[in-house]
This record gives structure tokens, C-alpha cells and sequence, in this order.
């Protein structure tokens, strides 16, 4: 019965894989003028995504750069879309929490949540010195 039950789950792991190598594909190809989606990381079961993108260190206090991902990324999200941007590969979180260092590193952070009556987009005050707009580390 436990051989059936692990080839059951070995082949159900095996079927499974090309989907998720295509996602993991479609998603690390979206992209646009200075700035590259990384990893999309799905909150509990909700259908609800944490976009964790990656802007170009040189055009990381152009806000146009990120207007142009959020547009990108949440337009297919009429009721939640969340969006964190590092300048940095290996800052970038790779999962919901994240450490102080990748939070120090953490260049700006979008939040709608349309059930919360919530839009925010907050930048690091070292992107945007403006105290209504930013967080400090």
C-alpha cells in the first residue's frame, strides 16, 4: 500500500512539474524599462500574490519605473495587489516575511486591498525624502 501511495505521489509530482516550471517561466519573464519581476509568492491559499521585483540600481529613484511595473504587474488584479522592489538581486525576499537586511534593503512597497478600502505606495526615504511618502529603515 505505501508503494502505491509514493508512485501515486511521485507520478502527481512529475505531471505537476511542467506547470509550475511554466509559471515560474512566465512570471520571471515579465519585465519592463528598468525593472524585472522575480518571484511572485501566493499569500496562504487566497489567489492573492506578494510581487517581489527588482528595479535597476541607477533608475531606482525614478518613480516612473515603478508606476510602470504596478501598471504592468496589477492590472489583472481588480481587488488586491501587493508589489515590494529592491535594487538588488540578492536582497530580494524570497518569501512573504523577510530578514532586517532584505527590510533595510527594501526600496518601496505598493499595497491595494480593495475589501480593506486601502492604496498605498510607500518608497525609502532614501528614494523619496518626502516624510507623507516614505519609511525609514
Amino acid at each position: 500500500m505505501n508503494t502505491k501511495i509514493m508512485a501515486g505521489a511521485l507520478l502527481a509530482f512529475a505531471l505537476s512539474w511542467p506547470a509550475f516550471a511554466l509559471l515560474q517561466q512566465q512570471q520571471s519573464s515579465m519585465y519592463g524599462d528598468g525593472w524585472r519581476l522575480v518571484r511572485s509568492i501566493q499569500l496562504g491559499n487566497s489567489g492573492n500574490y506578494i510581487h517581489m521585483v527588482l528595479i535597476d540600481l541607477e533608475r531606482d529613484t525614478d518613480k516612473a519605473v515603478y508606476g510602470a511595473a504596478l501598471r504592468k504587474l496589477c492590472r489583472s488584479q481588480p481587488d488586491f495587489c501587493r508589489v515590494r522592489f529592491w535594487n538588488e538581486a540578492r536582497h530580494v525576499a524570497e518569501s512573504v516575511s523577510f530578514t532586517d537586511a532584505q527590510f533595510k534593503a527594501l526600496r518601496a512597497e505598493y499595497v491595494f486591498n480593495r475589501a480593506g478600502n486601502l492604496q498605498q505606495m510607500r518608497y525609502a526615504c532614501t528614494v523619496v525624502p518626502d516624510k507623507n511618502q516614505c519609511f525609514s529603515h
